[in-house]
Formats: structure tokens, C-alpha cells, sequence
């Protein structure tokens, strides 16, 4: 997951990921997750434009029916990596980079983009019925015999 400045033809290439990637986002999201696809390099003066897409596997917990699962994501990938370190350039949408020159390490850009991705509430399939809210057996695999009351005791009280 390096880009080699000084070896980069000028004009437009491939740059292929695959490999692991430590996430360490928190209990509850992945830890760790498997990368692969192909990068656009973009070789201009004395920029690269990188982007593209790719795809991260990594298992994590249904936020549904609580059980381990393998999640794959897209993870929109757009960087900018700069060789001239005294410019004022902003970033807005793109993650900037600065280095004029050697082997950058794309590992904590990639990182960030693999996050910004993850799903917010990740389940394991569309059509996961969760866990009864009353016993809390998984939906999934077996029924429950609890009583499907959604009355609300507070609105007892109105007329009908």
C-alpha cells in the first residue's frame, strides 16, 4: 500500500491494493479489514491525483440479531498527493498529502477512506428479524411465544 514517487511514469496508471488493514475503530465496528482493487494514479506536474474504488471485507457484529458476519463495503478512495510541501492548496473533498519526494505510505489515507465508508448500522442480510425485544431470542432461527403487544401504557388513557 505504497506509492513510489520517484518510479511513477508521468500521465495515467494502476496502482494495485491488496492486503490487511488495521481499522482500530472501537468494540463495536470491525478491526481489521481486507483490501483489494485497483487505484487510478494520476501523475500531473507536480501532483498525483489518486482514486478509485475498493473493496473491504471485514467481520464484524449484525446490528440486528447480534451474531459475527463477514461485511464487504465499497470504500471511495480520492487523494492528492503534493510534491511541492510549501503550497497553500486546500484539501476540501480530497485527503491531501505532502512529500516531495521517496515512497508514500498510503496505509493512514486508506485508513480514513475505509471508515469514512463503513456502514453506520451494518446487518447481516436485508431480511434480518433481530432479537425479540421481550425474550431476546434471535428471530432468525426460532419463534418466540411472547405476545405481540405494541400498546403503550401511557396512551391508555385516550379516547379511541
Amino acid at each position: 500500500m505504497e506509492l513510489d514517487l520517484d518510479r511513477q511514469e508521468p500521465g495515467r496508471s494502476e496502482l494495485p491494493i491488496s492486503g490487511r488493514l488495521a481499522l482500530d475503530a472501537g468494540d463495536d465496528r470491525v478491526a481489521e479489514a481486507e483490501l483489494r482493487g485497483d487505484l487510478v494514479i494520476q501523475n500531473i506536474e507536480s501532483r498525483f491525483l489518486v482514486n478509485g474504488s475498493l473493496e473491504a471485507v471485514g467481520r464484524t457484529t449484525c446490528g440486528r440479531c447480534l451474531q459475527e458476519f463477514d461485511l464487504s463495503w465499497d470504500v471511495p478512495v480520492d487523494l492528492m498527493v503534493l510534491r511541492n510541501v510549501d503550497s497553500d492548496e486546500e484539501e476540501g473533498e480530497t485527503l491531501l498529502i505532502l512529500q516531495r519526494d521517496g515512497v508514500v505510505d498510503l496505509r493512514e489515507s486508506l485508513r480514513e477512506c475505509t471508515l469514512l465508508a463503513y456502514p453506520q448500522s451494518p446487518v447481516c442480510r436485508e431480511d434480518c428479524r433481530g432479537l425479540c425485544a421481550q425474550c431476546g431470542c434471535d428471530l432468525n432461527s426460532e419463534s418466540c411465544d411472547c405476545a405481540d403487544n405494541d400498546n403503550d401504557p401511557r396512551w391508555d388513557g385516550l379516547p379511541e
